[in-house]
């Protein structure tokens, strides 16, 4: 399962993904599908990719190509942030290796948290 929202916290408005599903590259492709429904997607709005429900034991390096082909198609994504929240330190090596993983593909911030309130402060900051 996949969802998403619009959420605002003290003013700062961003993106929500939530994904109940193993993590893979198409299924990211198809959530920024289903984000790019909100017109603020495609202008950059930063986004909190909920991944503590999800399965990231199957997501290669190869998903991480796939997830990077896909940010591609969003040029008004290049340089924003965009946040991962984990379950635990395990998912948060794997998100932080993604994190870096030929990112002169598509520049973007992107950060991985275990606690929401963490996430949403980096988001916000400038």
């Amino acid at each position: 399962m996949i969802e998403t929202s619009r959420l605002s916290q003290n003013g700062f408005n961003f993106l929500t993904i939530r994904v109940e599903e193993p993590l893979t590259g198409d299924l990211v492709g198809c959530g920024m599908a289903l984000l790019n429904n909100y017109p603020e997607f495609g202008r950059g709005i930063p986004v909190l990719w909920d991944l503590r429900a999800s399965d990231l034991s199957r997501y290669t390096t190869r998903d991480m190509e796939e997830t990077n082909a896909y940010l591609a198609q969003y040029p008004g994504r290049l340089n924003v942030k965009s946040a991962s929240l984990l379950l635990d330190e395990g998912a948060l090596f794997l998100a932080r290796l993604w994190s870096v993983y030929r990112i002169e593909q598509f520049p973007q911030e992107r950060k991985a948290f275990l606690k929401f309130e963490d996430a949403v402060a980096w988001l916000a900051a400038d």
